[in-house]
C-alpha cells in the first residue's frame, strides 16, 4: 500500500497498518494527498467520498469495485485518462480541476453524474465544443474554463509544457499538476495574467517555467 494511501486511512481511523478488513471497510470519507498509486483502495468497500490531492499517476481503474462511492475530486494530480469513471455507478459529483484530462467521452457513461467540474484541463476541441454540452444537455452542471483560459491549457501542450493554467478568486494561475515537477503540486501557484503569459510564450517561452520560482507572484493566500 502507498505510504501517502496508509496515512490518510490512519488519519480517518486512528489505526495503523496493516489493516484489518473490517477497518478498510469502516471508511467513508478519505482526503489522500501525494500518492503515487491507489491500488487498495478498492478494499474500502464503502467509501462514499474520496479526495485526491496532488496525486501521480491516477488509475480510475484502481477505483473499481467502490460503488457506494458519491464524490470525486481530484485536483493538482496527473490524471490523463477518465476510462474507469464509468465503473462507479453511485458517482454524483466529480471534481477533476488542474489536471491534464483530454477527453470526457468516458463521463457520458455515469448515469448518476449531477455535477463536473473540469476547469484547468487541455480538452481537445471536441470535448470542449461537443462534449461538454452534450453533457450539459443530460441535466449535469458542468462547469469548465472559459474559452481564453482553455485556449492558454492548449497553448502551455503545444509548447510541450504540462502545466495547468486556471481561474482563480485572485486572478489566474499557473500549476504543475502531478510529482514530476514537484513534490507539492497544490502549492506555489504563481498568479499571472493571460495577456502576460501569452505575450512569454511568444517572446521567450524558456521563461515560462520559472515563473514558478518568482516569488513576488505567488499568492498571500492559500487555495485557488
Amino acid at each position: 500500500m502507498d505510504s501517502s494511501v496508509a496515512q490518510a486511512i490512519s488519519n480517518e481511523t486512528g489505526q495503523q497498518q496493516p489493516f484489518s478488513p473490517e477497518v478498510l471497510q469502516s471508511i467513508t470519507y478519505l482526503h489522500i494527498s501525494y500518492a503515487h498509486t491507489l491500488d487498495d483502495l478498492a478494499f474500502c468497500h464503502n467509501l462514499e467520498v474520496l479526495q485526491i490531492m496532488g496525486c501521480d499517476p491516477v488509475d480510475l481503474n484502481q477505483l473499481n469495485g467502490l460503488s457506494k462511492l458519491a464524490s470525486l475530486v481530484i485536483k493538482c494530480s496527473a490524471l490523463k485518462d477518465l476510462s474507469g469513471v464509468e465503473n462507479l455507478p453511485s458517482l454524483l459529483r466529480f471534481v477533476a480541476g488542474m489536471n491534464r484530462i483530454e477527453d470526457l467521452s468516458p463521463l457520458l457513461q455515469c448515469p448518476e453524474l449531477a455535477r463536473l467540474d473540469i476547469q484547468g484541463n487541455p480538452l481537445s476541441e471536441h470535448s470542449y465544443r461537443t462534449l461538454a454540452p452534450q453533457l450539459q444537455s443530460k441535466g449535469i452542471r458542468v462547469t469548465v474554463s472559459d474559452e481564453p483560459v482553455w485556449q492558454m491549457n492548449l497553448e502551455l501542450q503545444r509548447h510541450g509544457f504540462p502545466f495547468s493554467f486556471y481561474k482563480a478568486h485572485d486572478g489566474t494561475r499557473l500549476c504543475r499538476p502531478g510529482l514530476a515537477l514537484t513534490d507539492l503540486p497544490d502549492r506555489s501557484h504563481p498568479i499571472v495574467a493571460l495577456e502576460d503569459l501569452s505575450a512569454l510564450l511568444s517572446r521567450d517561452p524558456e521563461e515560462v517555467p520559472k515563473l514558478f520560482d518568482r516569488l513576488d507572484l505567488m499568492p498571500t493566500t492559500f487555495g485557488p
